[in-house]
């Protein structure tokens, strides 16, 4: 048997869920990728207003966060804190600025077109955004010691992002086949 009629002989066993189809970029997509695709979208448009609730209490009122001021569960002491800022900007602020570039980046018109520099831009984003998110867990818990529960609604949004994210990348930078038939 030759090596093309025995690599057409294992294609041909191969089922077709788990034979991706190359887009127009060459980078593969599957069914389970494109949701994953709408799950980080949806994530980073609660991350969006999530943050743009937090940035509209730090520049009005901070008592409009709705959380209890006693206690260790005090929005009010976390967002004015010192570690609220950086470099001058409101932590919210930045917040706000990295879900609307990652709902770009997620939005279902780039995340068809399935390039390489997406996928890796997205990932780039989203591991710099986990590490922040864990310095500013780390800030409410040792340095201020107080959480405030819309800083951990947002944390939350952002862990869950990274694990939606890297159901997908590996597939999208060429590095493994999706082998779930979904």
């Amino acid at each position: 048997m030759s090596g093309s009629s025995r690599d057409d002989a294992a294609t041909a066993t191969l089922s077709p869920a788990h034979v991706l189809e190359p887009d127009a970029a060459g980078v593969e997509a599957s069914p389970a990728t494109r949701r994953v695709g709408l799950s980080a979208f949806a994530l980073s448009l609660i991350g969006v207003g999530l943050s743009t609730y937090m940035t509209i209490a730090h520049f009005t009122e901070v008592t409009i966060l709705a959380c209890s001021g006693r206690g260790e569960l005090s929005c009010t002491a976390v967002t004015t804190s010192p570690q609220s800022r950086v470099f001058g900007i409101p932590v919210a602020l930045l917040g706000l600025g990295f879900f609307v570039v990652m709902s770009i980046l997620s939005s279902p018109p780039l995340w068809r077109r399935g390039a390489r520099w997406l996928a890796l831009s997205r990932t780039a984003l989203a591991v710099a955004g986990l590490l922040f998110v864990f310095w500013l867990i780390a800030a409410e818990i040792l340095i201020i010691g107080h959480v405030c529960l819309w800083c951990t609604g947002v944390h939350v949004v952002m862990i869950a992002l990274v694990l939606v994210l890297t159901r997908a990348t590996p597939a999208q930078l060429g590095l493994r086949v999706d082998q779930t038939g979904d």
